[in-house]
Parts: C-alpha cells; sequence; structure tokens
C-alpha cells in the first residue's frame, strides 16, 4: 500500500504536534513537583496567650510532635507488617487479627497521647482560652463548618 506524500507530511506533523503536547504536559507536571520547603508551622496566638504561657505551650507541643513522630513510625511498620502478612501465600488469619490487635493499641495510645497533651495545654489556660481551644477542636476533629455541606445540618 503506498501513502500519497501529502498524506505522510499530515501524519507526521500530526505525530511531532503530539508528542510536543506530551512533553509539554510532563515538563509542567515535572515543574509542579520541584521541592519547595514549605515554611515551619506556626502557632496562631489568637487564644490570646501571654509570653509565659505561649512558651510553656510550645514546649508541650514540640514535645508532643517528637513523641507523635516515633508513635507514628511504629504504626506505620505495624501497618507494614500486616500488609505483608497478607500477601504472603500462607496468610495466616490469627496473625493478622493479632498484628490488627497491635496496630489498635499503638493508635490508641497515640490517642491518648494527644488527649494529655491536650489537658497539659489546658492546665495552663484560663477560661475564656479554653473554650476558645474547645471551639477550634471542635471544628476541626468533628468537621464542624458553618455553611452546609450536601444540604447536611452540620451545626
Amino acid at each position: 500500500m503506498k501513502i500519497s506524500k501529502p498524506l505522510a507530511f499530515v501524519l507526521a506533523v500530526s505525530l511531532a504536534l503530539n508528542l510536543a503536547f506530551l512533553t509539554a504536559l510532563v515538563y509542567k507536571k515535572m515543574q509542579n513537583r520541584k521541592v519547595t520547603r514549605k515554611p515551619p508551622l506556626e502557632m496562631k496566638n489568637d487564644f490570646s496567650l501571654l509570653a509565659g504561657q505561649e512558651k510553656r505551650v510550645r514546649e508541650i507541643i514540640h514535645q508532643f510532635k517528637i513523641d507523635s513522630l516515633l508513635a507514628k513510625e511504629d504504626i506505620r511498620d505495624k501497618r507494614v507488617e500486616i500488609i505483608e502478612e497478607l500477601g504472603n501465600p500462607a496468610c495466616d488469619a490469627k496473625t493478622v487479627n493479632s498484628l490488627t490487635g497491635e496496630l489498635n493499641q499503638l493508635e490508641n495510645q497515640l490517642n491518648s497521647d494527644f488527649i494529655a497533651t491536650l489537658l497539659k495545654i489546658n492546665d495552663i489556660l484560663e477560661p475564656r482560652q479554653r473554650l476558645n481551644l474547645l471551639y477550634r477542636l471542635s471544628r476541626h476533629w468533628f468537621f464542624l463548618t458553618p455553611y452546609r455541606e450536601k444540604g447536611e445540618v452540620h451545626e
């Protein structure tokens, strides 16, 4: 089968344009993936903390972050163990259940540590500051928003 020269030219131009388009898309995605360092999280001081309070709260939060990193690492490792066991051809349901129980204990401990940290912070705050903290936590923990989401009332 013979292809005419104009048709071959159109096919070559089309192929070149498609390759250029795909290259531009890949290049754009690679530009978006450049590692940009995010500035460290700042604790917004909208609780009207005094200088001494702010210092103590920052110390408590700093220690919790360090402790939680270790706990989150243990949780991740336990999840990997569960996945590896599930991928094992001789997968044992009792082993998976045991590992799941251990994972739940680790997650429960992390939650308990979080609550203990909140209690430490709570001891430092004055009543009005506590109310503000509770309000902010409830909005994030319970996903309370001042607007309706998909027709459901949240507040």
